[in-house]
């Protein structure tokens, strides 16, 4: 049975043009837990903020937020969900076993 959780991942991106190829590339190798982006560019401020919404096992998660995080001139934040969630593929083996 695997348990997964819903998060925000949060980044300030300090210097958008230095690790913007790096950030995509490492989001797109999550990309089964990703539910939703949103980017916000401020480029007057040469700064980009950058909100990703997922839902997955906290192992691979945190992998994400580790990666991106080890990126320099990137901050990220991760805000989990308590409550926590049976993926839906476990979940009819559980089904299965309980009948």
């Amino acid at each position: 049975m695997i348990i997964e959780r819903v998060a925000v991942l949060t980044a300030i991106v300090d210097n958008p043009k230095a690790v913007q190829e790096e950030f995509n590339r490492i989001i797109a190798e999550y990309q089964s837990l990703v539910i939703g982006r949103m980017g916000l560019p401020l480029a007057d401020k040469g700064i980009s903020i950058i909100c990703i919404t997922l839902c997955g096992n906290m192992n691979a998660i945190n992998s994400l937020n580790g990666r991106l995080g080890k990126l320099e001139a990137v901050h990220s934040k991760l805000t989990v969900s308590k409550k926590e969630f049976i993926e839906k593929d476990t979940q009819k083996d559980v089904e299965k076993s309980e009948k």
